[in-house]
């Protein structure tokens, strides 16, 4: 019976052909582990584009349910207010809508002439007396209100001593508090500032910042509005500043 044998020169290229099958085969799974990486980078770049997708779209809800609140604050003072033409009148009921839609708050609101001086026209109190205030209200008028701008913006301060170069001695009711303050403005002129202030310890309604900026905007536009038929009319502009504890 015969055998047959494969020549050394058979042996030979059947090897060559096995180191070039093996070469293609490592090309072709470097290729493919190439090919994965770049899967799994674009896999995790979409990833990261769907989070930050979904972050926008929450800041985005985020800023829109701010303005909404703020406008429907803005809308409900405007109707408590109606054509109201009395200034006292006018500050109660902004302090009382503030009070309850700031609480546990406190609320202040200074009025300035045209020579920048302010004053306190109205207070509103949930945890802090006017008479306990009352030294940090003046330091605040002569400090933190003549540096407000002339848009209807608010400033917001976790540590209410900063509003001041220098706080009332110990502080006064700015220490251990925190507070949001905004100009009375309309149409670029500045008619005033409310504050609100409250303990650290105690977290800020949802969105006060907005509903403080818009409530100080209507009150400018409703001064600006008051002021213009005083003048009008000849009357003379109410001087006696109410207090709502």
């Amino acid at each position: 019976m015969s055998s047959r044998r494969n020549s050394p020169s058979t042996a030979r290229v059947t090897l060559a052909d096995l180191r070039v099958r093996c070469e293609r085969l490592e090309s072709v799974l470097r290729q493919a582990l190439s090919s994965r990486s770049a899967a799994r980078a674009e896999r995790d770049s979409a990833r990261a584009r769907l989070r930050s997708a979904g972050d926008d779209f929450v800041v985005a809800f985020e800023a829109i349910d701010a303005r909404t609140e703020a406008a429907v604050a803005a809308a409900e003072l405007r109707g408590l207010l109606c054509n109201d033409l009395d200034i006292d009148t006018m500050l109660t009921v902004a302090t009382e809508h503030l009070l309850a839609r700031v609480r546990p708050a406190n609320v202040a609101i200074w009025l300035c002439n045209s020579r920048g001086d302010y004053a306190v026209a109205a207070y509103g109190a949930n945890s802090v007396s006017r008479a306990r205030a009352e030294a940090s209200l003046g330091v605040l008028g002569r400090e933190a209100c003549t540096h407000l701008g002339n848009e209807p913006v608010a400033s917001v301060f976790d540590n209410a001593a900063e509003m001041v170069s220098v706080p009332p001695p110990g502080g006064g009711v700015l220490a251990g508090s925190r507070a949001i303050i905004a100009p009375l403005v309309f149409r670029g002129e500045l008619f005033g500032a409310v504050l609100v202030f409250q303990p650290v310890s105690e977290a800020w309604q949802p969105n006060a910042p907005e509903i403080v900026a818009s409530i100080g905007a209507v009150l400018g536009e409703q001064i600006e509005r008051i002021t213009r038929i005083v003048v009008q009319r000849g009357t003379e502009w109410p001087s006696t500043p109410p207090e709502h504890d």
